[in-house]
Formats: C-alpha cells, structure tokens, sequence
C-alpha cells in the first residue's frame, strides 16, 4: 500500500478509536444468522452495515474497516462505501467526518499523481470515475476540483484531457465538473501542457479535448 494511503487510514482508525467495532453483528434479513466481523463478506457489509447488518453505530465503528476495505478488496467500490457513511454521519464528530474527506482526499492526490493509472490498490482508473465515486459522500465536487487546480503536473493534466473526452462521449459527469472543464482557465491549462508534452504519448489526447472544447465551448 502507498505510503500516503497507509497514513489516511491511520489517520481514519485514530479519529474513530473511541468507538470499538464489535465482533458479531445481528442480521435483520430472515433466516440469515449473526454476522462475524472476521468472516464477513466486505461487499455484503458496504451495502447492508446499518440498515440490514448491525445498528447505524456500527457504520461509525467499521468505517475505518470499509475504507480499508476499498483499497484491498476489489469487490467494494468507492461510491457504495461513502455513500453508507453519509447516510449515518450526521451527529459525527468534525474529526471523524474530516478523516473520512482526508481519506478520500488522498486517494484523489494519489490518482492525479499518476497516469496512467492506478496504482495496483487505488479503486479506480480515472478522474472521471473517481469524482462519480466521490459524489457517494454527498458533498459535491469543488474541494476536489480545487486540488485538481493546485495539481500543475504532467499526469494531471493528461487526466483533465480524458474527461474532457469522457463527458463528450456521454460519461456520466456532474455538470459542475463540466463547466469547471470547460472553463477558460482549464482551456489554457490544455494548451500549456500540449505544448509542453507535444512529444509524449499523450499528446494525441491533449489535442482532441482542445478540439473539443474549441467545438463545444459552453
């Protein structure tokens, strides 16, 4: 795991210490007997922890479970899991809530970092899926799309080209995240870094998003 992945979820287990998780969980589903944390199935747990396994205060004591849980397991996604953790947070504590954006945060630094990406454990491939992911939370795309801005990279801006692609092509994209694309500031962001990595591989896909957004400015 990365260094900066492993330091998020140490983060997230200091900030919920003093709440425990159990190690048995009643089901409410019929005829399905107690749940044992350590068998558990991590998928099962990210779709049913407070309403059909275990009371809502489980969700707050195994969210440091379900998000290391999102980078080891390849069966649970992003989205399901900040989506169950938003749907209980609201009598959270201001540090638990911002360990879990923390998290997320850091996962996202981790993806604009790289391309192409991911890295072996990050639970998605690119900025687009990422940000419909993120979108589970509940607290829309500006803090994200505000690091996307301080991140002048190389591999950022190749992930910027691709989503310029992605929402063209009918990729599910909030419409915020499409005007910020579409934005003079992120136009002239691509320009930059076509004519600075002219000779990359990805030039092509530089190219076609200035052409897009030069066909389809608004």
């Amino acid at each position: 795991m990365e260094a900066e992945v492993a330091a998020a979820l140490w983060q997230v287990e200091a900030a919920f210490v003093a709440h425990p998780a159990r190690d048995v969980l009643e089901s409410c589903t019929p005829r399905q007997g107690p749940v044992v944390l350590a068998d558990a199935d991590p998928l099962s747990l990210a779709l049913g922890l407070g309403t059909t396994i275990g009371a809502p205060d489980d969700v707050r004591a195994l969210t440091p479970w379900l998000l290391r849980a999102v980078v080891t397991d390849d069966r649970v996604d992003l989205h399901s899991v900040l989506a169950r953790i938003a749907a209980f947070w609201g009598d959270w504590t201001t540090a638990e809530c911002t360990a879990v954006r923390d998290f997320v945060d850091t996962l996202w630094v981790a993806l604009l970092d790289r391309h192409p990406g991911p890295y072996s454990r990050l639970p998605v491939a690119t900025a687009t899926s990422f940000l419909d992911d993120a979108s589970g939370l509940g607290d829309g795309p500006a803090r994200l799309l505000g690091i996307w801005e301080y991140k002048d990279t190389a591999s950022a801006d190749h992930h910027l080209a691709e989503l310029v692609i992605d929402a063209h092509y009918g990729a599910r994209v909030d419409p915020v995240v499409v005007a910020w694309s579409r934005a003079r500031a992120q136009r002239e962001r691509l320009e930059r870094a076509a004519h600075r990595d002219a000779h990359e591989s990805w030039a092509g896909d530089l190219g076609t998003a200035l052409d897009l957004l030069a066909t389809n400015p608004n």
